[in-house]
């Protein structure tokens, strides 16, 4: 058995509950940020009491058990629920949607804006907005979510557009990722032993010597947090590097924190040793040129060295190496698309081209449709696409590749850069509409840490590796992603209307409104000239990101790696630098010192630490949701 009826109802039923579960931790009680990591711990947790529930029906009646590959796909519907709800998607777009017409009744700044921004995509109705922002209402009452229904059916259609061509990528790139360059796809190694090999897991001494570590540590960390008096175990942020050197040009390098993530070092364990070396490296090598940059003394150019524009430069580098990689792929997917034979070709093949040419036709076509409609010109609404597709490709292709345990990329977006290049006052001077739209692009450009492209293509590595049905997988992705954007919708206004998005103490709440508008408005008040530096740092790092790959395909011995490059300038790599030295040495001494004979026998017990850290960790999160109360976060901090 693979994928069932029974698996898909599963997971449908599971994706509110889920979608619930990430808004209140994230949005309301910030005790914890699931989706800003590479493996979402959520998923694992409701992954792992599937398998726990599924060894009870085993043993009492074994024909209604699920099958390893059912599992499977529930943790895949699950995990692109998670993406599409998280941290850097739809609970971004919510707030944004409502932010404009509540708050400029009250501050009186926004009028110019609003007058560029057509009525369908922003929420008007003071009652809803009056509602959802103080809170103490219910979400059912047909006056608070009536008003909410056309901007976010609308903004339903234009996510199911930007996932209709991120999966028409992902069938594209299948063969040559997963048959032909068979990458090994490290993110997803966890929950495939998970499902696979239980009952070797729970009888293996290292793997329970993992959890208990992890897991204790966690116990311990949340009864202090509940009981001061009660001692605690210090591995989050117990010092900030920076404080170490106080005096400038030291003190401009930026924050580094020291903690030891326990879940981290296991999931660092399963990067190769070349990426793992590079990322603390290159974390070092960035800390190092914002000093130089200190003590040369360049202040006329606000930003510089532009770290976040050259590790944006390194994922477009990223991605159009991957693209070179695979254009002999694209030229066979192009002859089977207008009807030629090709050699080894299958029915599959063939059927999966012609859905990956209607579905990025179709959802590029409506996304410029949606966009013209909205006011904006042609050939930015194209840059900018372009370029997201472009991170969206690269992201997915270093967790293919190479599995960071996070990738974030903040202050970066193609929006940010295009305005940068033309200039804010010559957009507003000449295309005011963009200006204003880019306000909402803030959604799916904030940061690009719970991506959803790359779990489509993780899901076709697991019907490989579980020889699966690729149709049947598919469709079920394709029912997750609709109901996984009713359910973010209906999560984000349910915590708003009882809480308040305004009167949360805790959370980010409107924040994320604010934040997006508040940009623009000053794009439109204080604008600026065009700035060509940042676009320089850019091509700089896209330079560099290749030659590290050339160097890499002509030297095995070279050590750098563009990942690395490209992901350690960022706010998880900033927690997470150490963990990731610290899975580096223990991987380096034991393949040294005991070969691969070694490292088979170890996994157990770094899946062991993943595990009780997210479990022990994942309960004091839904304590603190049920109790309505702060608890220990063990991530991030």
């Amino acid at each position: 058995m693979g994928v069932t009826f029974r698996c898909i109802v599963i997971g449908l039923l599971l994706i509110p509950l889920n979608s619930l579960w990430i808004v209140l931790a994230e949005i309301m009680w910030y005790s914890g940020e699931p989706t800003t990591i590479s493996l979402f711990y959520n998923v694992v947790f409701i992954l792992t009491l599937l398998i726990l529930a599924n060894l009870v029906v085993r043993r009492y009646k074994p024909t209604w058990a699920l099958e390893p590959g059912e599992l499977l796909v529930v943790y895949t519907m699950l995990a692109i629920s998670s993406a599409l709800c998280g941290h850097d998607m739809l609970e971004i777009l919510v707030p944004i949607v409502g932010h404009l017409n509540r708050y400029e009744p009250l501050e009186a700044r926004y009028s110019e804006i609003i007058a560029l921004i057509p009525a369908w995509l922003r929420v008007e109705d003071p009652v809803a907005l009056q509602s959802a922002y103080i809170g103490q209402e219910s979400v059912y009452r047909t006056m608070n979510f009536v008003p909410w229904l056309r901007p976010l059916a609308w903004w339903g259609a234009f996510t199911m557009a930007l996932c209709s061509v991120m999966w028409g990528m992902n069938l594209i790139l299948r063969k040559q990722w997963i048959e032909n360059e068979k990458l090994s796809y490290p993110v997803i190694q966890v929950p495939i032993l998970l499902v696979t090999e239980t009952d070797a897991l729970l009888v293996n001494r290292l793997f329970w010597c993992g959890f208990a570590l992890a897991g204790f540590i966690d116990l311990v960390n949340g009864m202090n947090v509940l009981f001061p008096l009660l001692p605690r175990i210090p591995i989050v942020h117990i010092y900030n590097i920076q404080q170490f050197f106080p005096e400038r040009p030291w003190s401009d390098m930026g924050g580094g924190w020291i903690s030891f993530y326990p879940f981290a070092i296991g999931m660092c364990f399963f990067m190769p040793t070349d990426l793992a070396f590079s990322c603390w490296f290159f974390f070092f090598f960035w800390k190092a040129e914002r000093v130089l940059a200190s003590y040369i003394g360049i202040h006329g150019m606000p930003g510089f060295p532009f770290v976040e524009e050259q590790t944006a430069g390194g994922y477009y580098g990223i991605a159009l190496i991957a693209l070179w990689i695979t254009r002999h792929h694209f030229k066979r997917a192009f002859l089977i698309l207008i009807g030629r034979h090709v050699e080894r070709e299958t029915a599959w093949e063939r059927e999966e081209v012609r859905i990956a040419a209607v579905l990025m036709i179709g959802g590029t076509v409506f996304l410029i449709w949606f966009c013209l409609k909205a006011g904006m010109s042609l050939p930015v609404v194209l840059v900018v696409f372009g370029l997201y597709f472009l991170l969206s490709i690269a992201i997915t292709r270093m967790r293919a590749e190479l599995g960071p345990p996070a990738h974030d990329l903040h202050h970066a977006g193609p929006q940010l850069q295009i305005v940068k290049f033309l200039g804010m006052s010559n957009m507003h001077r000449d295309n005011p509409n963009d200006l204003a739209m880019f306000g909402f692009f803030n959604f799916f450009n904030r940061a690009y840490r719970g991506h959803v492209m790359p779990h489509g293509l993780e899901a076709f590595r697991i019907t490989e590796r579980l020889k699966l049905d690729n149709r049947r997988y598919l469709i079920a992705m394709f029912v997750a992603i609709p109901a996984s954007i009713a359910s973010a919708f209906w999560a984000m206004l349910w915590v708003f209307d009882k809480y308040g998005a305004a009167a949360q103490a805790v959370g980010p709440g409107e924040l994320f409104g604010r934040e997006a508008w508040e940009e623009v408005y000053q794009w439109f008040t204080t604008p600026e000239i065009h700035q060509l530096q940042p676009t320089y740092a850019i091509l700089f790092g896209l330079g560099v990101s290749i030659f590290l790959a050339v160097l890499r395909m002509a030297f095995r011995w070279w050590p750098l790696h563009p990942v690395g490059f490209a992901i350690s300038g960022s706010w998880g790599m900033e927690q997470i630098w150490l963990c990731v030295m610290v899975a580096w040495i223990i991987k380096v001494l034991l393949l040294k010192y005991g070969g691969a004979k070694a490292y088979k026998p170890a996994v157990p017990l770094f899946v062991g630490l993943i595990m009780g850290d997210f479990m022990v960790g994942s309960f004091w999160n839904l304590y603190g949701i049920v109790m309505e109360t702060r608890v220990y976060h063990f991530w991030p901090y």
